[in-house]
């Protein structure tokens, strides 16, 4: 795919889809999913080729983990000396801190009422904030950084770091509490933005103290230009951070283990990134419950027995899975159940106290 960054309507509270260069390869959720007969016929050509097997459905795709648990993972770890880890989190991880997700039904939309909007979305919409900037300045004051602390998920990201091996996190979350943890902050992507920095509709920096001073009083600002400045949150309507696009194609060519924590994978283009590791990278998802799947478990395999690289959602069929492990459960205890695998759990515990 191409690493523009050019026209996304994703933004802090979406969790429906958006075309992007960075999205999704299907249109229709994960995996290609649109491959032709033709193609097809030609993927099984190579696939006989390069496995030396007629009888695809016999052809071995050698595993890449031994389990497909935590435990398989920190074995991995161990034994590969993975150094470039690349995390994905989403609202997930902060819920344990206080903070609401978007669309549970104790979520922040279910919460809006008291607002008096059109709908909830409205709130991060460009061109509903130029109309009536005060919703989105009172909800802001929930929202500042410094109310929350950060969690053990937050934590254990630092503790990879502190070990050598975080390559980057990229996160959906508005919240900055990497930062909070302690995370170095070329370590973070914050794909819809955050509110470490500000500027007006017309691009101008706006001081970051002031703006934060008047979330506090639920004021809209204006710059001295007269035009309405908020943080620098991804809206509707808003293109993602260059930053975003020139990670993403760097940082999963290095990439040797994707690591995917607390989210949805509905919001486009970040919850392509899934495909982008190469096809012998391990992946894994700590979440409530599976996303990201790809929709057809076959094209997934014939795309590793041809060797035609990623392009695929997770795959956690046990008869064609080779490197998609899986953890059900609640972040915090998904990377507590990790870090005591990998032998860190003392480690992960003193990071908690110390903050």
């Amino acid at each position: 795919s191409s690493s523009s960054s050019s026209s996304s309507s994703s933004s802090a509270g979406d969790d429906g889809e958006s075309s992007d260069g960075l999205s999704s390869s299907s249109s229709e959720g994960y995996g290609f999913g649109r491959e032709s007969a033709d193609i097809i016929a030609l993927m099984e050509r190579l696939a006989v080729e390069r496995s030396g097997v007629r009888d695809l459905e016999r052809a071995p795709v050698a595993k890449v983990l031994e389990s497909f648990d935590v435990e398989g993972v920190a074995a991995y770890i161990r034994e590969k000396h993975v150094k470039n880890i690349v995390v994905m989190t989403g609202a997930g991880i902060s819920v344990s801190a206080g903070i609401p997700d978007f669309r549970s039904e104790r979520g922040l939309y279910a919460r809006l009422g008291e607002y008096d909007l059109p709908y909830p979305q409205a709130i991060f919409e460009i061109d509903y904030f130029r109309a009536k900037p005060q919703p989105f300045y009172k909800l802001a004051r929930v929202l500042l950084p410094g109310t929350y602390r950060p969690t053990p998920t937050h934590h254990f990201i630092k503790l990879l770091h502190d070990k050598g091996v975080l390559l980057r996190c990229f996160t959906q979350n508005i919240d900055s509490l990497e930062r909070a943890a302690g995370l170095p902050t070329d370590k973070v992507v914050a794909a819809h933005g955050n509110f470490d920095s500000a500027k007006c509709l017309r691009g101008h920096p706006a001081d970051v103290a002031e703006v934060e001073q008047a979330c506090h009083a639920g004021e809209p600002m204006r710059c001295d230009c007269g035009e309405l400045v908020k943080p620098d949150i991804v809206f509707f309507g808003e293109n993602l951070p260059e930053r975003f696009a020139r990670c993403a194609a760097e940082d999963f060519e290095k990439c040797d283990l994707l690591i995917v924590i607390g989210t949805s994978l509905v919001v486009h283009p970040f919850a392509g990134l899934i495909e982008r590791p190469h096809e012998r990278v391990p992946r894994l998802l700590i979440n409530l419950e599976k996303v990201g799947e790809a929709h057809n478990s076959r094209i997934t395999r014939l795309y590793s027995l041809a060797g035609l690289g990623r392009g695929t959602g997770f795959n956690f069929q046990p008869e064609t899975n080779y490197r998609d492990a899986l953890y059900l459960g609640k972040c915090d205890e998904g990377v507590v159940a990790l870090a005591d695998a990998l032998g860190w759990k003392d480690d992960l515990n003193a990071l908690i106290s110390s903050r």
